[in-house]
């Protein structure tokens, strides 16, 4: 089997959620698969994986767990009925995240264009869960908040607990990757600098943390840093920034975020943005894309 591979939840019209992982272009029902694995190793024992987020906390997502499995298979019986031939739905790759962490300001050019100086550590700031929404749904700007931004941005998922650890430790910690648009309404936010209050509101409301479509194991990246981010709104570009322009890396975000709360499997963190954010306006479609992470659409009303 191929060494990069794309996990998403999803479902069929009015099925049950499942998983799907993409190999080579192709979308296989890995649930299904799963199920099957079972029943020829070990009996039928082991958890149901019907949603990513379970994969994660049971800490079986893994390049080697999706690689193994369908190895096993393909060895033992033809694949095609595995594949996803009918239209489905995609489900935000991690449904309910205990915490979804931001980091602000951390590419230098971001900073700048917003007046503000290069942080010296990083800003941390959390988004709702009850914001997430998936690729493909919709963006919905709330009446009577003014401008609201788009913010494209790297995910990382958790894959395991963290507390008080080290950079050195810390990328060892994570799930894989992802894509978020970090959308923000951004003169209420400026309102609430200037009048010394948290900017929480400015980034939570309902579909402001468009996220996926794919979860992609690290293992499957070989350097994160090397891949390109680009925001396109109407095929538009306007954002684009290699991952390496960040400020604070991924492993250095997580040990930071460490020493502050403890870090749970399923966790989503936001690793910022690059310069060029600006504002949406209904009936706009807006993309964001990492290279082999995916592309991340949604449409804005």
């Amino acid at each position: 089997m191929a060494s990069i591979v794309k996990a998403f939840s999803f479902a069929y019209e009015n099925g049950n959620p499942q998983i799907g992982v993409e190999i080579d272009g192709q979308s296989y029902n890995f649930s299904l698969a799963w199920e099957l694995y079972k029943q020829f190793q070990s009996q039928g024992k082991g958890p149901r994986l019907d949603f990513l987020q379970i994969m994660v906390e049971a800490d079986f997502f893994h390049l080697e767990t999706f690689q193994e499995v369908f190895s096993t298979l393909k060895e033992i019986r033809p694949l095609d009925d595995l594949k996803i031939k009918k239209a489905f739905r995609f489900n935000p790759p991690i449904g309910r995240p205990q915490k979804i962490l931001c980091i602000g300001r951390n590419y230098p050019a971001h900073a700048q264009e917003l007046g503000n100086p290069v942080p010296e550590e990083p800003i941390l700031f959390a988004k709702s869960p009850s914001s997430l929404i998936a690729h493909n749904e919709t963006i919905r700007l709330p009446r009577g908040v003014g401008r609201v931004d788009f913010e494209g941005e790297l995910a990382v998922v958790m894959g395991k607990r963290a507390a008080q650890v080290s950079e050195k430790m810390a990328f060892e910690l994570l799930a894989g990757f992802s894509i978020l648009n970090d959308v923000t309404a951004r003169e209420l936010q400026k309102k609430d600098i200037k009048d010394g209050k948290p900017w929480f509101r400015s980034k939570s409301f309902d579909a402001f943390c468009p996220c996926g479509p794919y979860l992609v194991p690290k293992a499957a990246i070989a350097d994160y840093r090397q891949l390109q981010l680009t925001v396109r709104v109407n095929g538009i570009i306007k954002q684009q920034a290699r991952l390496s322009e960040m400020s604070f890396d991924v492993p250095a975000i997580i040990a930071y975020f460490s020493k502050h709360c403890t870090l749970e499997p399923g966790d989503i963190i936001a690793t910022g943005t690059p310069a060029g954010v600006g504002p949406l306006s209904s009936g706009d479609t807006v993309e964001c894309e990492i290279t082999q992470i995916g592309t991340l659409s949604n449409l804005v009303q």
